[in-house]
């Protein structure tokens, strides 16, 4: 996360909304723990490692090929890693996390644990026919003032905006359990993450934090698409990021567990609620 100075306030409860009789079902091939651990596990703290073992892990699961490009970015010194998985029609859904850190700590939090997801969420999607087109990006450059992300939103053509239904973006996830940035977040969006979070039981959570830092999200929100940061900031833990704190320790495994697991289904149900 790009870093402001303060953190926003904690909202404690998210306003009561209406939810449908009878949800869509969500299928996914939900990976187990281990598996998601591992792939934390890797952080590197050079930023050519961290590209490398990012496009390691793309491979692994089956995006290669046609599948999977590097996208330059001017002014950076690692591309956008870009993760195509292929839908029923035109229509996009966006899924980010971005590659880089800063000099103290490892990286961990900010934002290899959002990075790390990316090929494990289209592990858990490929194996359903999905009705939206999922573009997985590990972006370069955040923590230089969002460049890899204004620079996959600059390259995108009008009509290929007019297509993108979503952008979800994964920033420091783990410190605790899943967090919303509410104020920025569309409202259709919120709507369905707050379903999926009554149907697998994970209790629903805001933090605002706009006064912490920036994201990715906003290259997309600049432009009018629909978007939704998923973290785990609070007052309490935000003093991690940008410091030598910012490891692997500071991760709790049972609520990063719980945010693939929430990512996941989320955006399965968002596949059959979007149009």
């Amino acid at each position: 996360m790009m870093r402001w100075k303060h953190a926003g306030p904690l909202i404690a409860a998210l306003a009561c909304i209406a939810q449908p009789t009878s949800a869509p079902k969500i299928v996914v091939a939900q990976l187990g723990p281990t598996t998601i651990q591992q792939r934390l596990n890797l952080v590197p703290r050079k930023l050519a490692d961290r590209v490398a073992a990012l496009e390691s892990l793309f491979h692994e699961v089956g995006c290669d090929g046609e599948r999977f490009f590097k996208q330059p970015v001017r002014h950076s010194r690692a591309p956008n890693l870009v993760c195509t998985l292929i839908g029923q029609t035109d229509n996009e859904i966006i899924v980010g996390g971005h590659l880089d850190s800063i000099e103290l700590g490892m990286g961990a939090v900010d934002d290899w644990s959002g990075a790390s997801l990316l090929p494990s969420l289209y592990q858990s999607l490929k194996e359903t026919p999905r009705r939206h087109r999922f573009v997985f990006v590990g972006f370069a450059a955040e923590e230089q003032g969002l460049v890899g992300s204004n620079a996959f939103v600059a390259n995108l053509k009008r009509d290929e905006v007019r297509k993108i239904r979503a952008m979800i973006n994964l920033e420091c996830l783990g410190l605790g359990p899943p967090e919303v940035w509410v104020s920025r977040a569309n409202k259709r969006l919120l709507d369905e993450y707050s379903v999926v979070a009554s149907i697998l039981h994970v209790p629903l959570r805001g933090m605002n934090v706009e006064r912490a830092g920036d994201d990715d999200a906003h290259s997309f929100l600049n432009v009018g698409i629909p978007v939704l940061t998923i973290h785990s900031l609070t007052p309490g833990n935000w003093h991690i990021l940008h410091h030598a704190s910012d490891k692997l320790e500071a991760i709790r495994p049972d609520d990063y567990y719980t945010a693939y697991r929430m990512i996941a289904a989320y955006l399965a149900y968002l596949d059959n609620t979007l149009e």
